[in-house]
C-alpha cells in the first residue's frame, strides 16, 4: 500500500533510493521507521524483510516477508525473495513451495525459476533445476544472473563445456557480474587451463575483493603454474577472511610443501588436525611434512593412522616406507613400498626407494631389478645409474658398476656422487692415477658429511716447495682413515716442513708418537700460524701416490711405554698364542652400502675360541663388546675389563695390548688399521665388496707389510672363518713345537 501523506511518501522513496544504491543498513533503519507509524503496511513489511535478509539478519527478514505475505498472498516477487530467504535458512522444501507458487501466479517470472532451480539444486534434484534454469533464461535472454545460474545447473550435471559457454554469456551481457568470471575460472582450472582460469579469478577479485573463494581458487591455479609464493600469498589472504575454511587451510599446506617451507606446512596440518578432526588426507600431509623434515619417528604415527582410513592410498605408503627407511627399519619400508607399487605400478621414484630398502637388507639382484625397472620408466636418470652401479659394485662387477657412474657423469657433468663412486672403483681397482683426483669429490657428497674446510691460505696440492713453510693436515673423516693416512705426515716433515696435524681429540696422545716432530692438535684448538693447508686423506694425490709408491714403512705410530709395561704381564700369563680378537665396526658407519656386512657376529668366530694352544684377547671397546657375554665361548676371551681404553684417549691400551700379543685377528675395523700402523702381524678378515683400499684379489696389503688378507667368496663367514682357523692352528701348531723343543 503506498502512502498518501506526501511526507511519508518522499521517507519511502529516500529508502527505497538507499536500498537500490547498496546502503541496505540505511534503508532497513527508515523501513523500520515507516512500520512503527504504519504497522500494518505489507509494502513495508517484505522491504524491511529483503533488506534484513541481505544484512545477513535472514530469519527476522523471512518472518518480516512470511507476516506480509499473509496480509497480501498473492505476490510473486515477494514469495520469490522469501524463497531465497528459506534457502539461506537451509529449508529448500519450503524455498521450493514458494517458488512455485509464484510461478503459478506468474508464468513469466523468471526470478522464480531461477531461485526454483537453486532449491531443487540443494535438494540434488539437480535434472529439475536444469530444467528450471533453462526456462529462466528463456523467460528472460538478457538477464546475465540467469545465464550465471543456468550454467551452475549444467555444472552441477556434468555439462561443463555449456556450463562455460553460459557463464561467458553471463559475462558478455554483464561483464561486472563477479560470479560469473568466478565460476568461468574454476571451470577453466578443471580443464587445465590454468592461466585462463587465473585471469577469471584476477576478474572476479576485482569485482568481489573480499571473496574467499575466489582468492582460494586463485591460490589453486597459482600452486598449478607452481608460482608458489604467489599461491601462499592468495591462501593467506582467503584465510583472513574465512580463517576456518579447512580446504584453504589444506591447500595452503600443501603450497608450503611444495615450497620446501615444511615446518609451516606442519603448522598448517597441525591446526586442521585440532580443528577438524582425523582426515586421511591431512595426516598424511602431516606425515610427509615430518619426513621431510627428518623426523622419522614422528612421521610413523600419523601415516599409519591415515592407512587405517584409507588402506589403499598409495601416497601413504610411499611417504610411511620413506619415514621407515630413514629409521633403519628396512624390511618394512619395503614391504610399504611393495604395496604402494601393487596400487601405482609404476612410480619409478617408489621403484627406487623400494631398490634401497632392499639392498640394505643385502638383497642386493633384487635391488638391482629394482633400479632397473625404474630405468626403463625414465630412461635412465643420473640417480638411477648411480644406484645401479652401487650394486653392480656390491656384486663385484666393477667394469659395469664404472659404466654406470660414467653415463651418470655423462648426464650430468660434475655430480658429486657419481664422481665419488667412480672414485672408488678406480681406486679398489688400482688405478690410482684416475682414482685419487676423483676421490676429492668427497668434500661435495651431502650422505657423507665431510665438509670442506677453508683457511686464508692457500691449500697444498704437491707442487710447491714447503720447506721452511708450515702445513697444517686436518684429519677429515673416522677414526681408521686418520691411523691409516697419518703416515704421510713424516714424509712432509722430511721435505722441510713444519707440519701441524690436527685430529679428533681422542687420537691426539696416540698421534703423538708419529715421528719426525709432528706438533698434534685437537680439533678445536687455536691453529697456529700456517702458509699452508691440506685436507689428511687428499695427501695420496699430492704425491701422487700408486700402489707401487704407497709410504709403508712401519711402524710409524708405537705404544705408551708406561701402558705396555701395565699390560704386559697380565698377557703373558695368558698360556699359547696370544690372539687379540675385534669383530665390530662403527654401526652408523656401516649403515652406508658400502660398509654393509663387513663386521662379523662374534659367534661366528667360534672355532678359533676351539683351537687348543690359543688364547683369544677381546680388543672389542663400544658397540659390539655386549656380544661378548652371550657366546658359549666366553670363557675363553680374555676380557681386558671396564677400563680397558675407558679415558678421553682412543687406543692407548689397545694398543699397549697388541704389542704384547701375537696375532691380531679383526673384521676391516680401525683395531686392523691400529696393528698395522704399530707393525703388528694382523689377519684382516673382508666382507665382499671389499672397501676400496684393500684393492682385489690379493692376500696381502701395500699399505701394511704385517697385514694377511682374508676375503669372502660366496658370501657369510664361515668359509673365511674355517680358512683363517685352519691357519692359525699351523701357526698354534707350529709355536708348540718350538717351545717344546
Amino acid at each position: 500500500m503506498t502512502p498518501t501523506d506526501p511526507a511519508t511518501r518522499r521517507r519511502l522513496e529516500a529508502a527505497v533510493r538507499a536500498h537500490g544504491t547498496g546502503r541496505v543498513q540505511e534503508a532497513a533503519a527508515a523501513y523500520e521507521d515507516l512500520l512503527r507509524g504504519d504497522p500494518g503496511n505489507a509494502d513495508l513489511m517484505q522491504r524491511l524483510g529483503a533488506a534484513l535478509a541481505e544484512l545477513g539478519r535472514t530469519e527476522e527478514g523471512a518472518q518480516w516477508m512470511a507476516r506480509s505475505l499473509e496480509l497480501q498472498p498473492d505476490r510473486p516477487t515477494v514469495l520469490v525473495n522469501l524463497a531465497r530467504a528459506l534457502l539461506g535458512l537451509g529449508q529448500p522444501e519450503a524455498a521450493l513451495r514458494c517458488c512455485d507458487r509464484a510461478a503459478a501466479l506468474d508464468g513469466k517470472l523468471a526470478a522464480a525459476y531461477r531461485v526454483r532451480a537453486a532449491a531443487l539444486a540443494a535438494l540434488g534434484r539437480r535434472d529439475e533445476a536444469l530444467a528450471s534454469s533453462g526456462q529462466a533464461v528463456r523467460l528472460a535472454m538478457r538477464d546475465a544472473p540467469a545465464h550465471l545460474e543456468l550454467g551452475l545447473a549444467l555444472e552441477a550435471v556434468g555439462r561443463s563445456d555449456d556450463a562455460l559457454a553460459c557463464f561467458a554469456q553471463a559475462i558478455a551481457l554483464d561483464p561486472n557480474i563477479g560470479p560469473a568470471h568466478h565460476h568461468l575460472g574454476v571451470l577453466s582450472a578443471r580443464k587445465g587451463w590454468h592461466e585462463q582460469a587465473l585471469r577469471s579469478f584476477d576478474r572476479a577479485l576485482a569485482l568481489q575483493p573480499y571473496s574467499a573463494a575466489a582468492h582460494s581458487n586463485r591460490g589453486n591455479a597459482l600452486m598449478e603454474l607452481r608460482r608458489l609464493p604467489e599461491a601462499v600469498q592468495s591462501y593467506d589472504t582467503a584465510l583472513a577472511i574465512e580463517p576456518s575454511n579447512p580446504e584453504t587451510l589444506h591447500n595452503r599446506a600443501v603450497a608450503l610443501v611444495l615450497s620446501g617451507r615444511h615446518a609451516e606446512a606442519l603448522r598448517d596440518y597441525d591446526a586442521l588436525l585440532a580443528r577438524h578432526g582425523a582426515t586421511a588426507p591431512d595426516l598424511i600431509g602431516r606425515g610427509s611434512a615430518l619426513v621431510a623434515l627428518g623426523r622419522f619417528a614422528e612421521a610413523v604415527e600419523p601415516l599409519q593412522r591415515a592407512l587405517a582410513l584409507l588402506p589403499g592410498e598409495a601416497e601413504a605408503h610411499i611417504q610411511l616406507g620413506v619415514a621407515l627407511l630413514g629409521l633403519d627399519r628396512n624390511a618394512e619400508a619395503a614391504e610399504h613400498f611393495e604395496r604402494a607399487l601393487a596400487i601405482r605400478p609404476d612410480v619409478p621414484e617408489v621403484l627406487t626407494n623400494r631398490g634401497v630398502a632392499l639392498a640394505a637388507l643385502g638383497r642386493t639382484q633384487d635391488a638391482l631389478d629394482c633400479f632397473r625397472r625404474a630405468q626403463s620408466l625414465n630412461g635412465g636418470t643420473p640417480d638411477t645409474h648411480i644406484n645401479m652401479g652401487v650394486m653392480h659394485k656390491a656384486l663385484g662387477r666393477y667394469d659395469q658398476a664404472g659404466l654406470h657412474f660414467d653415463l651418470a657423469l655423462a648426464l650430468q657433468p660434475g655430480n658429486p656422487t657419481a664422481e665419488f663412486e667412480s672414485a672408488l672403483v678406480h681406486l679398489v681397482l688400482g688405478n690410482f692415477e684416475q682414482g685419487w683426483p676423483l676421490y676429492e669429490s668427497r668434500f661435495r657428497v651431502p650422505s657423507l658429511a665431510v665438509p670442506a674446510r677453508h683457511f686464508e691460505v692457500p691449500r697444498w696440492n704437491g707442487a710447491e716447495p714447503v720447506a721452511g713453510k708450515t702445513l697444517l693436515v686436518h684429519a677429515e673423516q673416522g677414526l681408521g682413515d686418520t691411523l691409516q693416512f697419518c703416515r704421510y705426515l713424516p714424509r712432509l716433515a722430511a721435505l722441510g716442513a713444519t707440519v701441524v696435524f690436527e685430529m679428533m681429540p681422542a687420537l691426539k696422545t696416540l698421534m703423538s708418537s708419529l715421528p719426525g716432530g709432528i706438533r698434534v692438535m685437537a680439533r678445536g684448538e687455536p691453529v697456529p700460524p700456517i702458509d699452508y693447508h691440506c685436507p689428511l686423506l687428499s695427501l695420496p694425490l699430492a704425491f701422487a701416490t700408486t700402489p707401487e709408491t704407497i709410504p709403508a714403512e712401519v711402524p710409524y705410530l708405537a705404544a705408551d711405554p708406561a701402558r705396555i709395561a701395565r699390560w704386559a704381564p697380565r698377557i703373558a700369563r695368558l698360556e699359547g698364542l696370544k690372539v687379540g680378537i675385534a669383530w665390530q665396526g662403527n654401526p652408523n658407519v656401516e649403515r652406508l652400502v658400502w660398509a654393509r656386512g663387513r663386521s662379523i657376529p662374534l659367534a661366528a668366530l667360534a672355532p678359533l675360541a676351539a683351537l687348543p694352544g690359543v688364547s683369544l684377547v677381546s680388543l672389542q671397546k663400544g658397540a659390539g663388546a655386549e656380544q661378548l657375554p652371550e657366546v658359549p665361548f666366553r670363557h675363553r676371551v680374555f676380557d681386558p675389563g671396564p677400563d680397558f681404553d675407558a679415558g678421553p684417549d682412543a687406543f692407548l691400551d689397545a694398543a699397549a695390548v697388541i704389542a704384547s700379543l701375537d696375532l691380531v685377528i679383526c673384521s676391516d675395523t680401525s683395531i686392523a688399521h691400529l696393528a698395522g700402523s704399530l707393525g703388528r702381524p694382523v689377519w684382516t678378515l673382508l666382507h665382499a665388496p671389499p672397501d676400496w683400499r684393500w684393492l682385489l684379489d690379493r692376500t696381502d696389503s701395500p699399505w701394511y707389510p704385517s697385514m694377511r688378507l682374508f676375503r669372502q667368496s660366496g658370501g657369510g663367514w664361515g668359509a673365511v672363518v674355517g680358512a683363517v682357523a685352519a691357519q692359525l692352528a699351523s701357526l698354534a701348531a707350529e709355536r708348540g713345537s718350538t717351545e717344546s723343543v
